[in-house]
């Protein structure tokens, strides 16, 4: 049992990368408690879920009904229908 509850923390820690969490504190590796740095993209959303960087990424929000049709983005990162947005940097 013991075994395999350490080869999974193993992989599990492979399949993270550098954001490996530390066995027992629960903190993600070379990070505070709490503090995750998100990689935002030139429009202020994050980079990996911005469609116009990633158009191919418009079906999903569009299936999901997450979609702004008279602005072309996500309602959840269009700035001019959510001014809280704007203010949080989403351009």
């Amino acid at each position: 049992m013991r075994r395999s509850v350490a080869k999974m923390v193993l992989v599990v820690g492979l399949a993270l990368g550098s954001n490996a969490v530390h066995a027992g504190d629960g903190t993600a590796a070379g990070k505070a408690p709490g503090v995750a740095k998100v990689e935002k993209c030139q429009h202020g959303v994050k980079k990996s879920i911005c469609t116009r960087c990633n158009p191919k990424l418009e079906a999903v929000f569009k299936a999901k009904g997450d979609w702004c049709k008279e602005h072309g983005v996500p309602e959840s990162q269009c700035a001019k229908c959510n001014p809280k947005l704007a203010k949080e940097g989403v351009k």
